[in-house]
């Protein structure tokens, strides 16, 4: 038998291997048999509660001046726009799907822009999926408008939607749970700045197969009197305008049909701010909270979450900016308590011209029973998609520091060009490293019906355990995750990595969705160093990702082998970064290590 026979029978009887060949086979004959149709993501067959789109009489026309004129031909979906803008909608072919909205904003000055889904009615009780794959140019908000048992309807802004703005199409979604007051939705699409956006195979269902988030304990608001007064200041109303820089500003309180509301109307915009302020509250480190609020607005708000320190100063942590609204919008943001803050006062902060209205405001605390913090920092570095560079460049710099990384890894990627062999990947886990998951293939999970999605990450899985390399641990391709996917994901993987990013801390750590620290190309030693020390500080545990790793700088970047993107950094840069992760004392463990040292016993 020739060496060359010889090294091909043992790749075979690799189990990676052999688990790679017999499923790429499988999925390949499947999609050429089904076209590819049936791994998209879609409704049960007569599951979805939002009506089908179809071919308008005249083919291209565009929503016309009354907008009830295509209303059937558009399944129901309507535009409308709260300041000056100019809009159209038309029925186009889908990239995904037969046909798809098109929604092109030619003109914005001010306000925003919506797209709204037909009515839907709920059963009570009931768990809900919403999924439509959309493509936009531009940023978009994804909300939800419920309607309730007592006639009255909420707007929320959907947390942390996943959004688009390339010209690849990706799919955004939402969870939820009826209860027993929410008796109807609709879904609405929310810009602000000229653009398109193409949404596609939209559908709402029934589903049980979603996993929402726990529910958590919540104390009193702390914000007080967080709705305003009538009238003139009374004796107990604390709240007041402030404003700073050059412009002109308003401010004031009005009522409307829903209650009493602050407003601030700012012109001339130059610099400063204006907002309504109450008395800070008393916070101590490390406690979480969660504020929200509603608002109405025509220009862009940022949630600022402003903090006195015990040492005289102060610091300022902006948790999220806000587009204009022309409904009565509900937000809802969370944070940890800074070291060392004494007091705390989160607000709406305008910065430009424009009026914004805003309501309901609540501080509650939602800190975890126990522990506030972990009794010592801790840092994980990962690499994600097997690449043969992680192995020839990363492996030698890791061994010089003694360090033991998570390698996500699929499956099917094994003996191809430009990935790690199924020999190099058993000699990382007798080393010490972590081999975890990164599905079967590399594809948007959040894209897949529930056939195949169970099956990317079953098989992922059983091809690792296969081979001796039995995981607990998920990162998501792209880090693309939904309701519906962690739901599958939770049968084969306790730990799941998401790509928010940020500091892991023992009071926000979400085990199905890790923060993360992802390293590029345009990551400065010093944003690592840090960030290294706001987790020694907090005793936090930072997941450092990385991907390509490419020669050394004087050598040059091979794009044969070796992406250009902002993801692949050089091996020079990689071997200062983990001078700077020794330099720093922190404990390095691989991803399912540290957090099993992290929860304890």
């Amino acid at each position: 038998m020739s060496h060359d026979n010889r090294r091909v029978r043992r790749l075979l009887l690799n189990p990676l291997v052999a688990i790679t060949l017999v499923v790429v086979i499988m999925t390949t004959g499947w999609m050429l048999y089904t076209g590819g149709t049936s791994n998209i993501a879609q409704a049960r067959p007569g599951a979805n509660l939002l009506p089908a789109l179809v071919q308008p009489a005249t083919a291209g026309t565009t929503k016309p001046a009354d907008p009830w004129a295509m209303t059937g031909a558009l399944g129901g979906w309507d535009v409308s726009h709260s300041g000056d803008a100019q809009t159209s909608l038309a029925l186009v072919d889908g990239q995904e799907s037969d046909h798809a909205l098109k929604l092109d904003v030619a003109h914005v000055t001010s306000g925003d822009v919506t797209l709204t889904s037909p009515q839907a009615d709920l059963v009570p009780g009931r768990t809900y999926l919403f999924k439509a794959i959309t493509t936009s140019d531009a940023e978009f908000t994804l909300l939800v408008r419920k309607h309730h048992t007592d006639g009255s309807t909420s707007l929320e802004q959907v947390r942390n939607p996943l959004q688009n703005t390339g010209n690849a199409p990706i799919p955004v979604s939402d969870a939820f749970d009826s209860g027993n007051t929410t008796t109807a939705v609709e879904y609405i699409f929310r810009l602000a700045s000229t653009g398109t956006l193409q949404v596609e195979g939209a559908y709402l269902e029934a589903a049980d197969d979603v996993r929402l988030p726990p529910g958590v304990t919540t104390t009193a608001n702390n914000i007080p009197a967080p709705e305003p007064a009538d009238g003139q200041h009374g004796p107990l109303d604390l709240w007041s305008p402030y404003s700073s820089g050059e412009s002109t500003v308003e401010s004031g309180r009005g009522a409307d049909k829903d209650g009493n509301f602050f407003w601030t109307r700012v012109a001339d915009y130059q610099s400063g701010e204006a907002k309504w302020q109450y008395p800070p509250i008393p916070v101590t480190s490390d406690r979480m909270f969660q504020f929200g609020a509603t608002y109405e607005s025509e220009q862009p708000v940022d949630v600022v979450a402003e903090f006195e320190l015990a040492n005289g100063g102060r610091a300022f942590h902006n948790l999220v900016t806000v587009p204009p609204a022309g409904e009565w919008t509900t937000i809802a943001e969370e944070f940890q308590v800074p070291n060392g803050a004494k007091s705390a006062m989160v607000t709406l902060v305008s910065h430009g011209d424009g009026t914004t209205r805003s309501r309901g405001y609540f501080l509650t605390e939602v800190t975890k029973p126990g522990a506030l913090r972990w009794d010592k920092p801790m840092v994980s570095i990962a690499f994600d998609d097997g690449w043969q560079s992680a192995y020839d460049r990363a492996l030698p710099l890791l061994n010089k520091h003694g360090f033991r990384s998570t390698q996500y890894l699929n499956a099917s990627t094994l003996e191809t060009p430009n990935y790690m062999t199924a020999a190099e990947v058993q000699q990382l886990h007798d080393a010490g490293h972590e081999i975890a998951a990164h599905s079967y293939d590399h594809v948007d999970l959040t894209s897949l019906a529930t056939d195949r999605l169970d099956d990317e990450l079953r098989r992922g899985k059983e091809a690792l355990a296969a081979a001796g390399l039995p995981t607990e641990d998920l990162a998501t391709p792209y880090g693309r995750s939904d309701a519906q996917v962690d739901w599958y994901a939770s049968k084969y993987y306790n730990i799941v990595r998401g790509t928010d990013d940020g500091i892991n801390t023992r009071q926000n750590l979400d085990p199905h969705n890790l923060k993360v620290f992802y390293v590029t190309s345009e990551t400065t030693p010093d944003e690592l160093a840090q960030v290294l020390a706001d987790t020694s500080q907090v005793n936090g545990w930072l997941v450092l990702v990385y991907h390509q790793i490419a020669p050394a700088e004087s050598t040059g970047i091979q794009g044969n082998t070796i992406a250009t993107d902002r993801s692949t950094i050089t091996s020079d840069a990689l071997a200062a970064q983990l001078e700077l992760i020794d330099k720093s004392g922190i404990e390095v463990q691989p991803v399912s290590q540290a957090f099993g040292q992290l929860q304890g016993p």
